[in-house]
């Protein structure tokens, strides 16, 4: 479930700030308005790019205030502005605030954490004054900007243009966490308009914030142009929700002595799971395909990567050439009823993580079944047995093997789906799992307690 939303104004700095909380291991998805609640459930963070940075204030207002409404409850909004002030600002960030007001109980206080400054990207404020590399932005090129030229840098008074929320600046100076922190819960205005010039000025208000949070229960909505948000996200411990990625899928559709030797070598070397079909009754009855789908369906919802679940063929019990023409086409829709029932059920991340296919027929029926377009060939793991990557429909860049039937000695299978890991692994570290010293600080300075409303549960 969502657990921040970030509103923003552009695509680029909607992405950008997603980036920020991908490296923090949190799951993310930028997204236009109207998709904002039907993504909530599987990403951690939500970013919705309203893309109103020409818009008027009110229809940009009015843009903020649906997309809150549309994903509430979460543990943050994160009001991402322009790092230049461009843009509706004063507009956008009372209406986040306002949202948020109107959803929290009236005895708790709700405030905007205010941080204009990105200093990795030479914008710093000092003395309530936006500066680019140094300077105000009416003494730099912004001061010609075509659509929102910049006139001043004063933070307030840009601000004054389209709200009338009180503003209190918290100025840059030398004091300890708990003194910060005692300057952020003062007085009662919704809006902190907070100096820094560098990156640890950004992490100490977060930490500040978060602290006030667990001390009085004061509800934070950030605004700022990338890091502080996800700081802040970090300080109030807000985290991805772990996710097992799926298995493995193998489907055999050859039932000759070799197949039966390869799986054999395979469930002696790793961790596998078998379900059997038999293509008589396959073809025949309906009961026995929907047991099959079954089986598939609870093994790989129960099974994670780096396991390996098999749909496998046994050997006719007669010579039924009937049986042996319908198989591919059943197994192809018996696969695509299961992979479209595993992802109702438990969601994309539970969706096969590499798929091998073994018999020629049988490949070419699953890949048409799962609307694959395309087979981006990578290479050979061994004479025709290709390893590449699933383009369109559910598993799209899935990485795949496909062998012929009658391809390599006993060990092909392990061979194939060796490399089929490795593929499924180096896909699975995403940017997500990276840590990045920019956008979390110290392990040893990570705040204690939970989150006002904390993360939603299903």
């Amino acid at each position: 479930m969502a657990q921040v939303l970030v509103v923003a104004d552009d695509l680029t700095g909607a992405n950008a700030t997603g980036a920020r909380f991908a490296r923090s291991g949190m799951r993310v998805a930028t997204v236009t308005p109207e998709h904002v609640a039907a993504v909530a459930e599987e990403y951690d963070v939500v970013v919705a790019n309203l893309d109103s940075r020409h818009a008027s204030a009110e229809q940009a207002a009015d843009l903020v205030t649906d997309v809150v409404e549309a994903i509430w409850p979460v543990g943050l909004v994160v009001k991402r502005i322009d790092s230049t002030l461009r843009g509706n600002v004063g507009a956008e960030l009372e209406a986040a605030w306002q949202a948020v007001r109107e959803r929290v109980p009236a005895q708790v206080a709700v405030r905007a954490l205010l941080v204009p400054a990105f200093p990795a990207s030479g914008r710093t404020t000092v003395d309530g004054v936006q500066l680019l590399d140094g300077r105000p932005l009416e003494a730099t090129e912004l001061a010609r900007d075509p659509f929102w030229p910049m006139d001043t840098g004063d933070v307030a008074a840009i601000l004054a243009r389209q709200t009338g929320l009180a503003v209190r600046r918290v100025p840059d100076r030398q004091v300890t966490q708990d003194m910060l922190a005692a300057d952020l819960r003062a007085g009662d205005e919704p809006v902190l308009l907070c100096d820094a010039a560098d990156e640890r000025r950004v992490e100490d208000l977060a930490g500040a914030a978060a602290e006030v949070h667990r001390t009085d229960g004061t509800v934070w909505v950030a605004a700022d142009p990338g890091p502080g948000g996800a700081l802040l996200a970090y300080a109030l411990r807000l985290r991805g929700q772990a996710r097992a990625p799926g298995p493995l899928l193998a489907v055999a559709g050859s039932t000759t002595d070799l197949t039966r030797e390869q799986f054999a070598a395979l469930a002696r070397t790793g961790p596998a799971r078998f379900v059997d079909a038999d293509p008589e009754r396959l073809g025949r009855t309906d009961d026995h395909f929907d047991e099959v789908c079954r089986r598939l369906t609870d093994q790989l919802t129960s099974a994670v990567f780096p396991e390996v679940v098999v749909l496998r063929a046994l050997a006719p019990g007669g010579d039924s050439p009937a049986a042996a023409r319908a198989l591919p086409g059943r197994l192809a829709e018996l696969v695509a009823e299961v992979v479209a029932a595993v992802g109702d059920e438990a969601g994309s991340h539970a969706l096969p993580s590499g798929v091998y296919l073994t018999g020629g027929d049988v490949a070419a029926s699953v890949l048409e079944a799962l609307d694959v377009h395309a087979f981006e060939v990578a290479g050979e793991v061994l004479p025709l047995a290709v390893h590449g990557a699933l383009s369109g429909g559910p598993l799209d860049g899935v990485p795949a093997v496909v062998k012929g039937g009658l391809v390599g000695d006993s060990a092909a299978a392990v061979e194939c789906l060796a490399r089929l890991r490795r593929a499924a692994r180096a896909r699975l570290q995403q940017v997500h799992s990276e840590v990045s010293e920019h956008v979390l600080p110290p392990a040893h300075r990570a705040p204690q307690g939970a989150v006002w409303g904390g993360p939603r549960t299903a």
